[in-house]
């Protein structure tokens, strides 16, 4: 059987008959079939069918796949459920599209699967931002990126590191800080690369950072900090996303 499988974005995920089985036994059910013995059985004929199509360590597309589904339906004489399983597989490509089509160039399947044609809208709607042309300039992974990137800002200045909850360190001098300088530059690595606060994030971070500076709680300067941020001292912070 095969270790792994390529989805229609191009990712390679882990193989898992269990997946064949679960769509199988769906039309199954919607056709007022009750026996999952009978979708586990085809699910094996599939995966034998794929194994024989495959060159040595060659990868599956989910594509081939489902019309080796399809192919074993058909030729089992389960022809109520094949056409059931065909209109679940057409139905889906038709929600992948809308989806596509809502999210313009930042569809990520991964993401999307998870939310609802009315909940996009309303993302796509009210929330992801946008340019002046009103044209999507993220989607909903940038969005909820976005948001984690402001709401991790306080635990890095509560930072032991930093900050003293006594609030017996002697105030710093006010430094003055151009955000747009930063912006993109200061952030977390990624599994995938890097993700950055923008100029909102830091304004805020900034902000704070002075509040509590006058409360006596700051252990070192603000450019001190920045200093920390670019060595990447609070990248142990990642975790929490």
């Amino acid at each position: 059987m095969p270790k792994l499988i390529k989805k229609r974005d191009g990712r390679i995920v882990e193989f898992k008959k269990e997946k064949i089985v679960e769509a199988i036994w769906k039309a199954v059910q919607a056709v007022g079939g009750r026996d999952k013995k009978l979708a586990e059985k085809l699910a094996d004929e599939v995966v034998s069918l794929l194994e024989k199509q495959l060159k040595p360590d060659e990868i599956p597309h989910v594509e081939q796949v489902q019309d080796l589904v399809e192919e074993v339906l058909v030729k089992s004489g389960n022809y109520e459920v094949a056409k059931a399983y065909i209109t679940y597989r057409k139905k889906k490509e038709e929600i992948r599209r809308e989806k596509i089509a809502i999210l313009e160039g930042f569809y990520e399947e991964e993401v999307a699967k998870r939310f609802s044609i009315n909940a996009l809208k309303l993302m796509a709607s009210r929330y992801l931002l946008k340019n002046e042309e009103g044209k999507l300039i993220e989607g909903p992974k940038q969005m909820f990126e976005r948001v984690a990137m402001l709401v991790v800002i306080p635990d890095l200045l509560y930072d032991v590191k930093v900050f003293d909850k006594e609030g017996k360190q002697e105030i710093k001098p006010f430094e003055d800080f151009e955000p747009e300088k930063y912006e993109g530059k200061l952030g977390f690595k990624t599994e995938n690369g890097f993700i950055a606060w923008n100029k909102y994030h830091l304004e805020r971070m900034k902000s704070l950072y002075d509040e509590l500076n006058s409360q006596g709680k700051m252990k070192v300067r603000w450019s001190e900090f920045l200093r920390m941020l670019e060595n990447g001292e609070f990248q142990e912070y990642y975790k929490n996303f």
